[in-house]
């Protein structure tokens, strides 16, 4: 380096540039259709050799020749090694100027560094171990332009004939968290019943070494070291299974295994009653030690995290202990005894052996109730399955060798509700609580439950992207991770339309979720069988937010189509994975239970459409059940059969709606949108137009015929849009450049009825504050007046715009009251949960007048739990007396930073389930 320096610049003094220099371009990985020689000259592990050997498959899949492999380095060859301290590559790379110091005793770094000696140029490839030399190796194929998902999301690698390096090209990486990982879980519906298939195993869910072998390779991909394997009763045990534990060896993968499978067991395909007895400590010290010693020893020369501590034989309560004092005993004794087994079979020190401890769901109660977890023992903090982190490490256990961990959900079987079929978690709220957990120490080993990996590609990349380095994606840069994303798998030109649209549809499902679409529950007190039958949604059959809510997913729907249209044949299949099928199927799901609820509210008042609207409920149903076949039969040729379920686990929200009988004579009805009545007089005075707010004002007409409309104020602009043969939204809004007037009107006659609709409006230029619409004014998070420490999150929250605040730092917010009287002041937040604190607390003002201290932390499994996490919104509201006018609404956090979702005025005590506000 220092000798081109100094030739050029003896060039630019004399005038002359060497040839050297003038010809000075990077390193060729690809010249002329042909990938540049590796040369591997020492011996490497087995992680090493197959990421060569997967490199050497994606350079003749791009360039159609064979990659060349040399026993010698010479001109143009990529070097490849791991530092060893021995003659080899440590010397090699001596001789040629590279650097080594900085890799040198770090866990799983790798130096991609260009080197020119005598006039010959190559490219070396240096790890710091093993595992770090693999993925130095696989970064040659992103630089190739192959997807990590080239298998997996069937994102075909292009044809590639030159690629040069920039010159002097050297880079460095190491991993931020030392374990990174992912849980397959819940995997009966799809990934069990494809990977039998797959696997060509008569033995149904034997995922075995050739499907384990493709997870390895994408793991090894995404910079990945860490499984806790599939689990359910459906599955074949990892470890009965021959092939799997060479398998992860021959990929490096380390195996741990989930909160409820101590010892390295599967406990649902391993625990045998008969042969060990109970699965009860307290009553079977013996046989529970026998069984998990037979593993232990099975395992010793293999790379393991051991999950210590216990609970029951799956997601359970121990057995043994009622009380929580002799739970937090007996987990105390059964630690010890593992502690020692560990010691004993693996014959080195207990504490240098990786362990970890999960206080997740009851088990936290315990710990915090006073378990004696081992100081070099990894605590590894949960979400609460919903994705907001429980709890964190306060100072002292931040102070800890062991260190912390995070186990983080993006699909999730359980109360109150599962999440099992799409991944539609905001991805904002990964990063957000992901760099939280970072922030308190968490640091040791992340691992995200999957479900069954597909669709959750993108979540997992994002996941595995921040444990690999944390500061390559923050809140303020997750929009521009996920458009790179885009572009990297479906070009520059899609990808801001294509980001666009993914925004939108992580938005709408932060309010509700398309599998919790049918306001049904699970493992509900006091039921039968503990689940709840389809209901009604909280969205009003006569409001906006439905009817807005179904153009949103329409809209979502036409342009997830339309961009298809313009991807080339080979990310066709792709884009179906990724994006069309979940967004779709979002859509089709809201489309099937909102039409199914206005079905039963409109025949409920005699209305044609009662039965018009059943027919599009089924219809949305029927094209879910297309679109699942496509996925399963077609896409990719039929390589992803039986991997998407439509109905994981059958529930209630999954099937076909059913209906009764529908009136056989029909009725005419006008209703303005939001009314808690239809209208019964003669003359109605419609919400008001207000400039700042550019609302609309929608009347409900059903009609077996046509109704005869009057002429509009000239200032209001009608649009008539068809909802169904019998239904029609008539849609107003203000036009305030054409004078604008109060009082002006217009008729609807309908059959022998006319009836007269007064049109008001307020011209509100200039003045400060958010107006109020129909009885409600609301602003989003990022929409105060003034704040310090405040952080604008875009992509998060129902209003996707959220802020976060830091404790002690204040926003106010300006809102505007239409008339005095008793109103409901109503703070929404991100229902997280505090990291050390006991509580979660905010001190509510208005108009500078503090109003109170108000606490949102809700207790695991509590109803006003299950409510938050299900709208992903926390509220608290004060119903006071207001005075028209402005006012000035000030949140401050008094123990932890918080995430603040928006702020309302609310005088109509019809709270809604969203605040169009917030969005506005």
């Amino acid at each position: 380096m220092l000798c081109r320096l100094r030739n050029l610049l003896l060039g630019l003094l004399t005038g002359v540039l060497p040839a050297v220099v003038a010809a000075r371009d990077g390193f060729p990985l690809v010249r002329n259709g042909r990938s540049a020689p590796v040369c591997c000259p020492g011996g490497e592990e087995a992680v090493v050799r197959t990421a060569l050997a997967i490199y050497a498959a994606d350079a003749e899949r791009v360039t159609g020749n064979p990659l060349e492999s040399r026993r010698s380095v010479a001109d143009g060859t990529v070097v490849v090694g791991t530092l060893s301290g021995r003659e080899g590559l440590d010397s090699l790379a001596e001789a040629w100027g590279v650097p080594t110091a900085d890799l040198a005793g770090r866990w799983e770094a790798f130096r991609l560094c260009e080197a020119v000696r005598n006039g010959q140029r190559v490219l070396f490839v240096v790890g710091s171990d093993p595992r770090g030399t693999a993925y130095g190796v696989l970064e040659l194929s992103r630089l190739l332009g192959v997807s990590p998902w080239e298998w997996w999301a069937d994102v075909t690698p292009r044809p590639l004939r030159d690629l040069t390096l920039p010159a002097d090209y050297d880079r460095s990486e190491a991993p931020s968290v030392r374990y990174r990982g992912i849980f397959l879980n819940d995997e009966d519906w799809g990934l069990d019943p494809w990977g039998t298939r797959y696997e060509g195993s008569d033995v149904a869910g034997e995922l075995g070494p050739k499907t384990y072998s493709r997870i390895f390779e994408l793991l090894l991909r995404l910079r990945a070291n860490t499984i806790w394997p599939a689990m359910h009763a459906s599955t074949v045990a990892f470890y009965r299974v021959p092939g799997n534990r060479e398998a992860a060896e021959r990929y490096g993968i380390v195996v741990g295994t989930s909160h409820c499978e101590p010892m390295m067991r599967n406990n649902v395909g391993e625990w045998d009653e008969t042969r060990f007895g109970a699965y009860d400590f307290a009553s079977n010290r013996t046989g529970v030690l026998r069984y998990w010693r037979d593993r232990v020893r099975e395992v010793a020369r293999d790379e393991n995290i051991f999950t210590l501590g216990m609970r029951g034989v799956h997601d359970g309560e121990m057995a043994g202990a009622e009380t929580l004092d002799e739970q937090t005993a007996l987990t105390n004794e059964v630690i010890r005894a593992q502690r020692r087994m560990l010691a004993e079979e693996l014959h080195r020190p207990v504490t240098v052996i990786p362990q970890i401890f999960v206080p997740y769901k009851e088990v936290l109660d315990i710990y915090n109730n006073g378990v004696e977890v081992p100081d070099d023992v990894t605590l590894m903090w949960c979400d609460d399955n919903y994705g907001y982190i429980t709890r964190l490490s306060n100072a002292a256990e931040r102070a800890r060798n062991g260190g912390a961990g995070v186990y983080y959900h993006v699909s999730y079987y359980g109360k109150p509700h599962d999440y099992l079929w799409l991944t539609t978690s905001q991805p904002a709220l990964m990063v957000a609580e992901m760099q939280r957990a970072w922030e308190y120490g968490a640091r040791k080993i992340w691992i995200l439950n999957v479900g069954d990996l597909k669709p959750a590609e993108y979540h997992t990349e994002l996941f595995l992207d921040m444990a690999w380095r944390i500061d390559a994606v923050t809140t303020e840069t997750v929009g521009a991770h996920r458009q790179r994303w885009l572009a990297r798998e479906f070009g520059e030109e899609v990808a801001p339309e294509a980001f666009a649209l993914l925004q939108e549809h992580y938005r709408l499902a932060a309010e509700r979720k398309p599998e919790h679409m049918g306001w049904s529950r699970i493992q509900q007190p006091g039921v039968k069988g503990g689940i709840t039958p389809v209901a009604d949604t909280e969205f009003d059959s006569f409001g906006r937010e439905g009817f807005a809510r179904l153009e949103a997913y329409g809209r979502l729907q036409a342009a997830v189509r339309r961009l298809a249209e313009r991807l080339p044949a080979d990310r066709q299949d792709a884009w179906f994975e990724l994006v069309r099928y979940p967004v779709e199927g979002a859509a089709l799901m809201n489309k099937k239970w909102l039409c199914a609820q206005y079905a039963r509210r409109y025949a409920a008042e005699g209305l044609a459409a009662g039965a018009e609207y059943a027919a599009a409920s089924r219809q949305a149903y029927d094209s879910i059940r297309l679109l699942t076949d496509r996925y399963n039969r077609e896409t990719a040729g039929g390589k992803w059969r039986d991997m998407m379920s439509m109905t994981p686990r059958n529930l209630p929200v999954f099937a076909a709606p059913a209906f009764g009988e529908f009136p056989m004579e029909t009725r005419s009805l006008l209703w303005v949108e939001g009314a808690a009545a239809p209208v019964s007089s003669d003359m109605v005075r419609l919400p008001r137009f207000v400039r700042s707010a550019g609302n609309e004002v929608a009347i409900h007409l059903f009609s077996s015929s046509d109704a005869a409309i009057g002429s509009m104020p000239t200032w209001i602009d009608m649009e008539r849009v068809r909802m169904t043969p019998s239904h029609e939204r008539l849609v107003l809004r203000a036009d305030f450049s054409r004078k604008a007037r109060s009082g002006d009107s217009f008729t609807i006659r309908l059959g022998e009825r006319t009836c007269r609709f007064v049109v008001e409006c307020e011209d509100d230029s200039g003045m400060p504050g958010v107006p109020m619409v129909a009885g409600v004014a609301a602003v989003a998070g990022a929409g105060y007046d003034r704040a310090d420490g405040a952080v604008c999150i875009e992509g998060l929250g129902q209003s996707g715009r959220v802020v976060h605040l830091e404790k002690g730092c204040r926003a106010e917010y300006l809102l505007r009251s239409d008339r005095t009287g008793a109103t409901s002041v109503i703070i929404c937040f991100l229902p997280q949960h505090p990291a050390v604190s006991k509580t979660l607390r905010f001190r509510l003002t208005v108009d500078g007048e503090e109003r109170g201290v108000f606490d949102i932390r809700e207790t695991f499994g509590e109803e006003s739990w299950k409510v938050n996490v299900l709208r992903n919104q926390a509220r608290c509201s004060l119903r006071t007396d207001l005075a028209a006018g402005l006012h000035r609404i000030g949140i401050e956090p008094l123990d932890e930073a918080m995430i603040l979702d928006g702020v309302a005025l609310d005088r109509t005590e019809r709270t809604p389930y969203v605040f169009d506000g917030f969005t506005r």
